[in-house]
């Protein structure tokens, strides 16, 4: 899943999963670290930049971690949302039998 992540298109869940196991998997966080230093590193060759590798993987980390808990609360407040519907759509159901039938 490293190349997936390091071009942005791992989906929420995967990325979840994928941040969770970098933390618990050195290997896999050697790895990451690895993969991400050749690809960027080639990239600022190419370009001719100059910038601190390390940093940059660690703001790509922090970067996708943000992202998981914007993409958690969301998924929260949608479902939140939902059942707010819901709920105002039994009780305008209840008050529509009320007064029609009453």
């Amino acid at each position: 899943m490293i190349p997936a992540y390091l071009e942005d298109s791992l989906e929420a869940d995967e990325l979840k999963d994928f941040l969770e196991h970098i933390d618990s998997c050195p290997e896999c966080s050697e790895e990451l670290s690895i993969q991400f230093l050749i690809t960027e590193g080639l990239n600022t060759l190419n370009n001719g930049d100059s910038y601190d590798l390390s940093s940059a993987m660690e703001r790509k980390v922090e970067k996708s971690r943000h992202d998981i808990n914007v993409h958690d609360k969301l998924f929260w407040m949608r479902n939140v949302a939902l059942l707010l519907v819901l709920v105002m759509i039994i009780a305008a159901i209840a008050a529509v039998k009320f007064f029609y039938f009453s």
